[in-house]
């Protein structure tokens, strides 16, 4: 599995994800410009302005487009961090399985798993949150790789125990065979679901992204020449 490059795909989605986080915020401080504009017009009781006005249908616009980045936002975010929650969790879960099973290299073994990193509570989901999920995945499934290789060895020196002693134990042999090969398929089932939600959200998040670089409505509601605070405008 090329670490390097689910880095590389990580650190995108969550600039992306930031990039349409930063969109909203303008969105938000628009409409608040807008709205104390509004305000300052209400008061003005000779030169009123019309509630039918191109203002309020930009504020109108405005709100529309901050109600769907904001859905956009939360629900891709919220489906990422859960699918990586979840496969953290699995992944865990078959950690602390394989600490059960006696294989031998007693030392190895505990080194091994003295290097988990465990799940902790994940409550405003931010970037860095999000970062730890995925190096707490990257680092379980080398974890799991280490296990896999360390019961190898096992097998091997049990082959050779038995060949050396003349010892009859195939049905040992083929029974800690297929325990390994089960492991083998979970872990590569698990690297496979990780690389491929990578892939996903990656892909989900660049066409947010390309959609909000694109969008002449957002251009042409949002952008303004003149700095966005109500103090520095002459009504």
């Amino acid at each position: 599995m090329d670490y390097s490059k689910l880095e590389e795909q990580t650190s995108k989605i969550i600039s992306n994800l930031e990039n349409v986080n930063t969109i909203i915020g303008k969105l938000k401080k628009k409409i608040v410009l807008i709205n104390g504009i509004n305000s300052k017009l209400e008061k003005n009781k000779i030169l009123k302005q019309d509630i039918n006005s191109n203002l309020a249908l930009q504020s109108i616009m405005l709100k529309n487009e901050f109600s769907y980045y904001t859905n956009i936002y939360n629900f891709t975010k919220n489906k990422y961090f859960k699918e990586l929650t979840e496969l953290s969790e699995y992944i865990l879960i078959i950690l602390i399985s394989l600490n059960k099973l006696e294989i031998g290299n007693t030392d190895k073994k505990a080194d091994i798993f003295n290097k988990i990193i465990y799940s902790r509570k994940i409550t405003k989901k931010t970037s860095g949150e999000l970062r730890e999920i995925f190096t707490n995945i990257i680092n379980n499934l080398k974890l799991v790789d280490e296990f896999i290789k360390l019961f190898n060895n096992y097998i091997e020196q049990l082959k050779s125990q038995n060949n050396d002693k003349n010892l009859h134990s195939n049905n040992f042999e083929i029974n800690i065979n297929y325990k390994k090969d089960i492991i083998t398929i979970e872990y590569n089932k698990y690297c496979d679901k990780f690389v491929k939600t990578i892939n996903y959200f990656q892909e989900c998040s660049d066409n947010i992204a390309k959609q909000l670089e694109n969008s002449n409505l957002l251009k042409f509601f949002l952008n303004l020449k003149l700095k966005d605070n109500v103090r520095n405008l002459i009504l």
